[in-house]
């Protein structure tokens, strides 16, 4: 029978491929390129944060990973594309400075890395934990990673929260991870990271 029901219900499972289909092609997890990026706006120093504290027994925590040259590669390595199941450069950028691709619509936006107003009072233990087990209200207990929130007559959703990664990565790669973003406002060319 060809009635206006049947072809609802043949043509609601396609548009729901095709949604599917057009999520998963949207979200490739390609990083602004540098030359992109460098248009792009800065995140604002300093960032108003409301991110959990880590637990004491985090906080008193010193990076035990040896501060070498090849740590430290592998930290970037991480940042830049290894980190799955998303590399933070797409959230974060390649400087940690602005909202990486995936991080444009997020609020609160990705943090910047590069203020040490906001980064000097983190403890390298917070940023393990944050890493470990992700943050942001919305997923907290569940741990699911970023979604996006409805927010009914105020437009768009909006993104939310960081995933956590203890499924993804060992904790000595957490630490690499903790260690390359420690030398990010080094690299910008000052304190604040002020590169440009």
């Amino acid at each position: 029978m060809n009635s206006p029901a049947n072809a609802w219900r043949r043509l609601i499972p396609a548009l729901m491929l095709s949604s599917l289909a057009a999520c998963s092609a949207s979200n490739k997890q390609t990083p602004m390129t540098p030359a992109e990026e460098a248009g792009a706006p800065l995140l604002r120093c300093p960032q108003q944060r409301d991110t959990e504290s880590a637990p004491e027994s985090y906080q008193k925590l010193v990076n035990p990973v040896p501060k070498t040259a090849a740590n430290i590669e592998r930290g970037r390595l991480l940042y830049e594309r290894d980190a799955k199941p998303m590399a933070c450069v797409n959230c974060h950028g390649f400087k940690g400075e602005t909202a990486g691709r995936d991080g444009v619509d997020l609020d609160p936006p990705p943090r910047n890395f590069l203020c040490q107003q906001t980064m000097a009072p983190i403890t390298d233990g917070q940023m393990f934990w944050v890493i470990l087990h992700g943050s942001g209200d919305f997923h907290w207990p569940a741990r699911q990673g970023a979604q996006l929130i409805d927010r009914p007559g105020l437009g768009k959703p909006r993104a939310t929260a960081m995933r956590a990664y203890k499924d993804y990565l060992s904790e000595s790669d957490i630490w690499k991870l903790v260690m390359y973003i420690r030398t990010l406002p080094a690299e910008a060319g000052g304190p604040d990271g002020a590169s440009r």
